[in-house]
């Protein structure tokens, strides 16, 4: 048995050793700079689409196919409920803190970071402050950078909570 993987092994190998090596050849044509100045672009627009709570917007930014998992803590589940079907309720806002961008290819890329999700209290105007840890994966079909998939965590990241908004 132990030969036989060894044998499949071996008969891969150069199979992916050309894939690889025609993965290096189309990384090395890409514009990383561009690239990120997109997805930094995308980021800032996701978050003034949350606060202007503009869901057509926030559609736009996402690719058709986009699977996103929000935390599934009773915190997030109340603001779930209180949005009505749409991600977030009118009011809210998300600070976005991106820890790692990591552009893979023309078509793919991924980025870990945390964020803070603040909407007013329905009962009381107080704010409500939710955090989440993320990792996202980016999609440019060759119409720009969306978001393909998410999936959030209320765990703390190891780098720590950002604070509510940039500069506090």
């Amino acid at each position: 048995m132990m030969k036989r993987t060894l044998v499949w092994a071996l008969a891969l190998l150069p199979l992916l050793a050309a894939c690889a090596g025609d993965q290096e050849g189309a990384e090395a044509s890409i514009d990383r700079d561009a690239a990120m100045a997109e997805i930094d672009t995308l980021r800032t627009q996701f978050e003034k689409a949350v606060s202007d709570y503009d869901m057509a917007a926030l559609g736009g930014l996402v690719s058709p196919q986009a699977v996103l998992l929000q935390p599934g803590s009773a915190d997030w589940k109340a603001m779930q409920a209180l949005a009505n079907g749409a991600p977030f309720p009118m009011g809210a806002e998300i600070h976005i803190t991106p820890f790692e961008t990591v552009i893979i290819n023309a078509e793919w890329a991924y980025e870990r970071g945390a964020s803070n999700v603040t909407y007013p209290d329905p009962e009381t105007g107080d704010e409500i402050v939710l955090r989440d840890a993320y990792l996202l994966i980016f999609r440019n079909k060759g119409d720009g950078w969306r978001v393909h998939r998410e999936v959030a965590s209320a765990s703390e990241p190891p780098e720590g909570w950002p604070s509510a908004a940039p500069g506090e």
